[in-house]
């Protein structure tokens, strides 16, 4: 049973929507596109999760300082 997987933007990869006016918002730290009711809004942007609106603002610090 082959099933074709929907072209990148075209429909939610997080809740499966699709349509016509379907406004798809992309992700800026996975690149994964989202619709608005499934956007996590933080800091001014929206993600399509919590864990990469942390990563964006938060990620790479470990505690150690390089000085």
């Amino acid at each position: 049973d082959e099933t074709e997987k929907p072209a990148p933007g075209t429909c939610c990869q997080l809740c499966g929507a699709t349509g016509r006016w379907l406004q798809l918002l992309k992700c800026p730290m996975c690149h994964a596109y989202f619709c608005e009711p499934c956007a996590y809004k933080y800091g001014g942007k929206d993600f399509c999760s919590r864990h990469c609106a942390n990563e964006f603002y938060w990620g790479g610090e470990d505690g150690d300082d390089d000085t």
